[in-house]
């Protein structure tokens, strides 16, 4: 989240520099969102453009890149003293919402709206290990996934300028999924067949976001 502040007064401190223009209504708009959980090893972010439609109405066309890592050792002293598991998941989102402005005060407003998101996302994990004898083993796992929801959106803006405006959003989604599975595991250099499975759902999820929009 310290990223994020950074950002939002890099952006607010240029905006009180830079001249602006008489526009009480921008046609367009770069927006910048972080979603929770932000960190270094989990980068959850929005980038969109809006296009303001009229006064009460826009249209946003979003990506959503998601990277997550985590590495992990262990050493005990039972029947597998080493121990190490790596896992890196990583999805780019696509998709667009159509928004409207449901209350206006002055520089705050509120608004909601509906989207579409399309997902394809892959996810490998693999641990390795040493017992006691030195033998060594693995098993690694791959799963691509795709994803397509729909989404309602009821966030809160605020004018920081006629250039900046500093936005949080609630995300409600209900999606279908699909991914398969492929395993394989070694134990002494000898390898297992590889195991497949595929499986697929609804799910409804939840989501809060964080963002900052230039307007131009």
């Amino acid at each position: 989240m310290k990223s994020f502040f950074v950002i939002v007064m890099s952006l607010i401190m240029c905006s009180s520099i830079y001249s602006q223009e008489d526009s009480t209504h921008p046609n367009y708009a770069l927006s910048f969102g972080i979603a929770n959980n932000f960190r270094l090893d989990k980068f959850n972010m929005d980038i969109a453009v809006k296009k303001n439609i009229d006064n009460n109405h826009q249209l946003r066309l979003f990506l959503s890149p998601r990277i997550y890592t985590n590495n992990t050792e262990n050493k005990t002293s039972g029947i597998n003293p080493t121990s190490e598991s790596k896992s890196f998941h990583y999805s780019m989102g696509i998709g667009a919402d159509y928004l409207w402005t449901l209350m206006n005060n002055g520089d705050i407003s509120m608004f909601g709206g509906t989207g579409l998101v399309f997902t394809y996302g892959n996810n490998n994990d693999k641990m390795t290990s040493t017992n006691i004898n030195g033998n060594k083993s693995f098993v690694e796992r791959n799963t691509p996934s795709l994803n397509i929801g729909i989404r309602g959106i009821l966030g809160v803006e605020w004018k920081v300028s006629k250039k900046i405006g500093i936005h949080s959003e609630y995300l409600l989604t209900g999606s279908y999924n699909w991914n398969k599975t492929e395993s394989k595991s070694s134990f002494n250099d000898i390898n297992n067949p590889t195991i497949t499975s595929t499986s697929s759902g609804i799910s409804l999820g939840t989501g809060v976001l964080f963002g900052v929009s230039i307007y131009l």
